[in-house]
């Protein structure tokens, strides 16, 4: 596709989406950090800025930011977008105020929300982005400008803040449990960080994997047994 691409953050997310962009794409990189737009801007062989205006051309808007500056972006972007566009809200935990949307009928607002961390991501590891439309077309577009994504799927993007807080939650519980066993054991504070980073994690991904040892096998039979009912799915 002959696709004008900007992206609009460039923190990790941003920096994530704008570095796995299909090369036959132009790519714009804004951020209001000059230094961030221009050091992505580098690695990707794309144009920087740090003003909204440099979208102006662009075929697809994806707006990668924090929760709470998503509508000021859009409020901006609906005069500045050439009719057409198609514009990505990726922030996980923010929608788009229905008034800016009727506010142009000429564009198109999607909502393509990330299951996955950007820094593991960046490592190689799985990702999803869910995109809320039905419109074969638009979907098309947004799938092929996110070909560094394992999965990208039509779905209701509202699912995933609850299954990202579900893991990160998780994540976090199983990480301070053992860490509190540990500190049982008087270990040196870094040896308890090594013990989460890798073998905790380790087995994690071990376990999705289908990959878990004769070690890990037997502590999935233990915990079955432990679970009284529960079902545990190898």
């Amino acid at each position: 596709m002959d696709l004008t691409v900007a992206v609009i953050g460039s923190g990790r997310m941003g920096t994530f989406l704008g570095n796995q962009l299909p090369n036959g794409v132009k790519k714009i990189l804004i951020d209001k950090d000059e230094a961030k737009a221009r050091a992505l801007a580098s690695k990707t062989g794309g144009l920087w800025s740090i003003s909204m205006e440099a979208a102006k051309d662009a075929d697809v808007i994806a707006i990668v930011l924090p929760a709470g500056l998503v509508n000021d972006a859009t409020r901006e972007l609906v005069s500045i977008a050439k009719d057409g566009s198609v514009i990505i809200n990726m922030a996980t935990a923010d929608l788009v105020e229905e008034k800016i949307i009727k506010a142009n009928p000429a564009l198109h607002f999607v909502d393509a929300k990330i299951i996955g961390n950007a820094k593991v991501m960046a490592l190689g590891f799985p990702s999803c982005v869910m995109v809320g439309t039905d419109n074969e077309e638009i979907f098309q577009k947004i799938r092929y400008i996110l070909p560094g994504y394992t999965n990208v799927l039509m779905g209701d993007p509202g699912l995933v803040p609850i299954i990202n807080t579900i893991g990160s939650t998780e994540a976090i519980r199983a990480a301070l449990a053992v860490r509190n066993q540990l500190k049982e054991l008087h270990l040196p504070g870094d040896l308890e960080d090594t013990v989460i980073h890798t073998v905790c994690a380790g087995t994690m991904i071990a376990y999705v994997q289908n990959d878990l040892g004769q070690f890990g096998l037997e502590l999935v039979e233990k915990i079955r047994r432990e679970g009284k009912g529960t079902e545990f799915v190898v």
